[in-house]
């Protein structure tokens, strides 16, 4: 994975760079799901920090669970922020 997914956003880029340094195994795979979903740069971002409240270990294990359509339910709110995704 490149840093390519980021779309130059610099809050995807913390959350890439965060990630990678938690378990750069998972953080590989959990990036490659989510840019073959069309989930990069704001997107991604948003994911993180509005649906994640910037927990990587949320944002991870959702980006690993979750259905890609649930993802894109919860970045997708109308309101202009992401639905937040609660620990279950």
């Amino acid at each position: 994975m490149t840093f390519d997914i980021c779309k130059g956003n610099p809050g995807a880029l913390a959350f890439v760079m965060e990630a990678y340094e938690r378990d750069m195994f998972t953080a590989e795979q959990c990036f490659q799901r989510m840019e073959r979903a069309g989930i990069t740069g704001d997107k991604l971002y948003m994911l993180w920090n509005d649906c994640c409240g910037r927990d990587v270990g949320l944002a991870l294990e959702t980006m690993m669970c979750m259905p890609t359509p649930e993802i894109v339910r919860h970045i997708n709110y109308e309101q202009g922020r992401g639905l937040p995704i609660t620990k279950n």
